[in-house]
């Protein structure tokens, strides 16, 4: 019978000098990663309001609007001089709009544009990238408080016109629809558009308002300035 031979047991001894993984530090494993959200699409509020020295304010656009030309803006459209262009940085008066538009002429050459988002004291407008072009996707996006930022570069879709068409004086007075629907409204915008021809109720223009409960509140307009849907908080 052959003798019993007991096996050369060996004493484990951990090793000084474990792997370093690459996040996790020396014998620590790698911590879990969440994955990466995906990129954020720009709203329209986020693509055309951009408030110099304060947050963005939203927009609560639901029908698109836009309106027509008025007797104020045809001394923009002479095409006058630095010194004779009309002041001002309030782009719903008469004489703010008419600023706006001469100097979105004198910075173009035209007066052609996608959309435009007007506050109380200073607007946003997406203009096509060649004015004798607008099939052409690439816009340029200009801020306006009484003089033209340098422009964002971007694309957009929506259809052109020409902001001539609309009479500043229709402006006046339309803040005030979207306001009486809801309760401490906060500063209203108006964003004018062409609408699409398929609409049953083509506005030109909406007025918008919210207050600090982040509710909204917005109305359709014509060119005209008269109400085509009104839009309470929900």
């Amino acid at each position: 019978m052959l003798p019993v031979v007991p096996p050369d047991w060996k004493q484990y001894t951990p090793d000084d000098t474990p792997d370093r993984e690459s996040s996790g530090g020396p014998g620590r494993p790698r911590p879990y990663q969440p994955p990466k959200p995906a990129t954020k699409i720009r709203s329209l509020d986020e693509r055309t309001v951009r408030r110099r020295g304060g947050p963005p304010v939203g927009l609560a656009v639901g029908g698109v609007v836009a309106v027509a030309g008025a007797t104020a803006l045809i001394f923009a459209l002479a095409g006058g001089s630095d010194g004779d262009r009309p002041a001002g940085g309030e782009p719903q008066t008469d004489t703010g709009f008419a600023a706006l538009v001469a100097a979105l002429r004198e910075e173009t050459g035209g007066t052609v544009v996608r959309n435009v988002t007007i506050y109380p004291d200073y607007a946003v407008v997406d203009v096509p990238y060649r004015q004798d072009d607008p099939t052409d996707e690439r816009e340029l996006s200009y801020y306006w408080n009484g003089d033209l930022d340098e422009p964002s570069k971007g694309t957009g879709t929506e259809a052109v016109f020409d902001l001539t068409q609309v009479d500043a004086a229709v402006l006046d007075g339309l803040c005030q629809h979207a306001e009486a629907l809801l309760e401490d409204a906060e500063e209203c915008y108006l964003y004018i558009s062409k609408p699409d021809p398929e609409d049953p109720t083509p506005g030109w223009i909406t007025a918008g308002v919210r207050n600090d409960f982040n509710q909204s509140a917005y109305v359709d307009f014509d060119l005209a300035g008269n109400v085509l849907e009104e839009h309470p908080p929900s």
